[in-house]
């Protein structure tokens, strides 16, 4: 016999044989879509006790924002001080909801030498399943990590590209992330959005004796403003354009429609080569159209996303940070002009194929209109006032 704690609700009793797997999948996880099957280990159940009146917690998963995010986000304010006494540098840190957690993580580092943000970012992917993220962005320490409008400042006045992105190859990955061509192995992206220090080589200041500057744009440095791009009407004009939307001054974000897209139902798991080569291609012609409009080389940042979502609507921006993380892969998804001055980034859905490396896509996790009414409808809901964006019911 076993002891079982006494506050136990349900007790499952059973054993496993070393070695032992059996296919397990799909299920519906907090990345918002449905696992891919795989083989994982078995336990054989012997007994499952129960009190009187037993309490099986559990949440409704699906397309973030849903319950597990909560957890999530209050697990991470409860570990916040032991990551803090860990990694002295890190003032604050947020990892979205919306991206899974464990696609983005935007995090505040102090800033008492130079590059220390990057030495903050590479010591958080040691730090526990932090290991699993895919993108760390480092802003300055007085900056609010989950204020996603600040965000978007320093990506557009604190990012250049060809010194601030830092990819690194072949890094651990979370089995969820089906982006990858390889499961539990992916690229990471540092992305770099912290104020010049004072010592950097890359500042305005004189540099230390025996030392060099770094070549930097002013722009950078924060002495002026950089280039606008001011072409959004004429991208809105190109024929695999499907919708358009400024950012920031130097960030752009389009929609396209993809012919042979894994239904967001049921996914793919058939290889569709020819749709994938086509698929590459039109990213291809369309980023080099767009930046063919650009010539003062000034749009930054260049997102593309399929057109299943309305880039105006009032949750456009949570919905833009699932699909531009959840998407997105470093390795195959990051295009960079020749200059090294611009960057695109394709977060369309990937099509499954041989040639390519692109493995299953999975389904969305998804409700039916009954269940989003019948939700929307429950009593608890009428005690809160819920922000735009986080309403029950419909898509907008």
């Amino acid at each position: 016999d076993l002891m079982v704690p006494a506050e136990a609700d349900i007790v499952i009793e059973g054993y496993c044989v070393p070695g032992e797997t059996r296919l397990e999948g799909p299920f519906g996880d907090h990345f918002g879509f449905y696992s891919l099957t795989g083989q994982y280990p078995v336990m054989h159940v012997t007994a499952i006790t129960a009190r009187k009146d037993a309490v099986l917690p559990a949440t409704i998963v699906g397309l973030p924002p849903m319950e597990d995010g909560y957890l999530g986000e209050a697990i991470g304010r409860q570990f916040s001080p032991v990551l803090q006494f860990q990694h002295r540098d890190v003032k604050s840190v947020h990892l979205p909801l919306e991206t899974g957690f464990h696609n983005l993580a935007i995090v505040a580092s102090k800033q008492r030498y130079p590059r220390q943000a990057r030495k903050t970012a590479l010591g958080l992917l040691g730090a526990g399943q932090m290991m699993f993220l895919k993108v760390i962005i480092a802003v300055d320490p007085e900056h609010n990590p989950k204020d996603l409008e600040a965000l978007l400042d320093a990506l557009n006045d604190k990012v250049e590209i060809s010194q601030d992105v830092i990819i690194l190859d072949g890094m651990v990955a979370d089995s969820l992330d089906a982006s990858s061509p390889y499961e539990n192995v992916h690229s990471k992206l540092i992305i770099d959005a912290t104020t010049i220090p004072q010592r950097d080589p890359r500042s305005p200041s004189e540099p230390l004796e025996g030392s060099f500057k770094q070549n930097t744009p002013e722009w950078r440095q924060g002495l002026t403003e950089s280039a606008k791009f001011r072409q959004i009407d004429k991208v809105k004009q190109l024929d695999l354009v499907s919708d358009a939307r400024m950012l920031r001054d130097n960030i752009l974000v389009v929609t396209t429609n993809i012919a042979g897209t894994p239904s967001p139902e049921t996914g793919s798991d058939e290889s569709h080569n020819d749709n994938e080569s086509a698929r590459l291609e039109r990213i291809s012609q369309l980023k080099n159209l767009i930046w063919q409009l650009d010539s003062e080389n000034s749009l930054r940042w260049l997102f593309i996303t399929n057109d299943d979502m309305d880039l105006n609507c009032v949750k456009a921006r949570r919905r833009l940070l699932w699909q531009l993380t959840s998407r997105f892969d470093v390795g195959r998804g990051l295009f960079f002009d020749e200059s090294r001055q611009r960057l695109c980034w394709d977060a369309t859905t990937p099509i499954p194929s041989d040639e390519h490396g692109v493995r299953r896509w999975p389904a969305i996790t998804l409700h039916s209109d009954e269940t989003l009414e019948k939700v929307a409808a429950h009593p608890e809901l009428a005690k809160y006032e819920w922000p735009p964006h986080l309403e029950f019911g419909g898509s907008d």
